[in-house]
C-alpha cells in the first residue's frame, strides 16, 4: 500500500520574510524563528526609518537591504492628529526572491511587498504565501478607497493571514479575509527592556511617579494628556504627580514650554537605552500611555512584564487586548476630556489591597508576551499555510484525468 506524501514541514523550509524595517522587538522573534525553520532571510525594505533612534544592529540574522521607493506622507488622521508616514515600495523584490528560491514568503503589511509577493506566488506556484499584518480598526481609520481597494484584493488571494489582536482581526475580515485561513501573531515585548527583578510594594497614593516611553508626536497624545494631567492636579492640591518621559519627537520644545501647576513636574529624559528604559520601569508606580491611536502599543506588553500597571489609552490595541480595568491598570478615552481624571479618581479610590495586587496581576498578563510565543505562533502560521498547499495539491492531482491507456 502506497504511504501518504508527507506534509512538509517547516523545519526543511526556506523561509524569506519581507519588512519594512527590523526592529528592536522583531530581532528576538526573528532569532527564535530561525532557530525553527530550516533556514530563515529577512528582506528589510529599509535599514531604518529616519525618524527612529535606534540603531541598526541586526546580530547574527541574514538581513539584505532592498532597494527601495520611499514615499513620505503627512496626513492628518479622523482622530485629529498629523504625523510622518513612510511607504516604502522595494523595486527588487521579485529577483531577491527568484534569487533566494524560498519555500515560504512571508510578507508584512498589505502594500507593496505583499502584492510582489502575490505576484511571485502566482509566478512560482511551489512556493508558500503568508501575509502578516499589524493594524487596528483605529489605525486604519480614514485610509483611503484605494488602500481599501488593494487590500481586499490581496486579502481575497491570500493563502493564509496572521493578525495581531482582535481589532485587527475584525478588520482583515471587514476586508473579506476567510477566518479559516487566519491566525494570530502576537508581538513580542523587547526582552533588553523589561525589569525582571522583585516587585516593590506600592501603598502611598499621595505622590505618584508615572512613566511614559515614546516618541512625542501628535499621535502619541503627549500634550493633551498633559493638560488633562494639570486639571486634575488643580482639583487635587493634596496629591503630587510627577510625570517621566522618555524619548524624542518633534513636540519636545512645545512640551518643555508648558506651565504647570506646583504639584505636577515633569522630567523629560530624552532617548535612553534598554538598561535605562528597564529602570524606569522599576522605579515608577504607573505607566501613561495616552495614544490618539496604536494599532498595538508595544510599551504597554514591556510595562506590563516589568510588572509596572498601565493608564492605558482605549485607542491602543494592546490596551484594550491585554488591560482589566482596575486589574492591570485603567483604560481612558483621551478623547473625552474628564476621562484621564476619572481613571485618575479610579485609582486613588481603589483598597489599599487592590492596589498593591496590580504590580503581580500585570506581570502576570506580560509574561506570556515572549520573543519564543511570537516565534511560535509564526511558525505554526508558517505550518499551517504548508499544509493547506499541501492538501490542495493532491486535490488538484486527483482532479487531472487519467492518461489513455494504450
Amino acid at each position: 500500500m502506497k504511504s501518504a506524501d508527507p506534509i512538509p514541514s517547516p523545519k526543511d523550509a526556506h523561509v524569506v520574510f519581507l519588512v519594512n524595517f527590523v526592529a528592536p522587538n522583531l530581532i528576538a522573534v526573528c532569532q527564535q524563528i530561525a532557530s525553527r525553520v530550516g533556514k530563515f532571510t529577512v528582506l528589510s525594505s529599509v535599514a531604518m526609518e529616519s525618524n527612529r533612534d535606534w540603531k541598526t544592529e541586526w546580530g547574527d540574522l541574514d538581513v539584505r537591504v532592498q532597494k527601495t521607493w520611499t514615499i513620505t506622507r503627512h496626513p492628518k488622521h479622523p482622530g485629529g492628529y498629523q504625523e510622518v508616514n513612510y511607504i516604502h515600495i522595494p523595486l527588487d523584490t521579485l529577483s531577491q526572491l527568484r534569487r533566494l528560491n524560498p519555500d515560504v514568503v512571508v510578507s508584512l503589511e498589505l502594500g507593496a511587498r505583499t502584492a510582489w509577493s502575490t505576484l511571485y506566488r502566482t509566478l512560482h506556484r511551489q512556493c508558500v504565501h503568508v501575509t502578516t499584518v499589524y493594524a487596528s480598526e483605529r489605525s486604519e481609520s480614514g485610509r483611503g478607497r484605494l488602500r481599501g481597494w488593494l487590500r481586499r484584493r490581496l486579502l481575497r488571494r491570500a493563502p493564509w493571514v496572521t493578525y495581531n489582536g482582535p481589532s485587527c482581526k475584525r478588520l482583515l475580515e471587514s476586508f473579506g479575509a476567510d477566518p479559516d485561513r487566519m491566525s494570530p501573531w502576537n508581538y513580542a515585548a523587547d526582552p533588553n527592556k523589561a525589569y525582571r527583578g522583585p516587585l516593590t510594594p506600592r501603598g502611598d497614593r499621595s505622590s505618584i511617579q508615572l512613566l511614559t516611553v515614546g516618541q512625542l508626536s501628535e499621535r502619541k497624545g503627549i500634550l493633551p494628556a498633559l493638560e488633562q494631567l494639570s486639571k486634575w492636579a488643580i482639583d487635587h492640591p493634596e496629591n503630587r504627580l510627577h510625570w517621566n518621559v522618555v524619548g524624542n519627537g518633534p513636540q519636545l520644545e512645545t512640551i518643555k514650554a508648558a506651565t504647570l501647576p506646583e504639584n505636577l513636574t515633569m522630567t523629560l529624559h530624552g532617548h535612553c537605552c534598554p538598561d535605562q528604559i528597564a529602570a524606569q520601569y522599576r522605579d515608577n508606580d504607573m505607566m501613561l500611555f495616552p495614544t490618539l491611536a496604536d494599532e498595538w502599543g508595544l510599551v504597554v506588553d514591556e510595562s506590563l512584564q516589568s510588572g509596572l500597571p498601565v493608564i492605558g489609552s482605549l485607542h491602543s490595541q494592546s490596551v484594550t487586548t491585554l488591560l482589566t480595568d482596575g486589574i492591570e491598570g485603567m483604560v481612558y478615552d483621551p478623547e473625552v476630556p474628564t476621562s484621564l481624571a476619572d481613571a485618575l479618581d479610579r485609582l486613588m479610590a481603589m483598597s489599599d489591597e487592590a492596589y498593591a495586587r496590580m504590580p503581580s496581576q500585570a506581570r502576570q498578563v506580560g509574561e506570556t508576551r515572549t520573543p519564543e510565543a511570537s516565534a511560535q505562533q509564526f511558525v505554526d502560521a508558517v505550518a499551517f499555510a504548508l499544509a493547506a498547499k499541501h492538501v490542495n495539491s493532491k486535490n488538484e492531482s486527483r482532479q487531472q484525468p487519467d492518461p489513455v491507456q494504450r
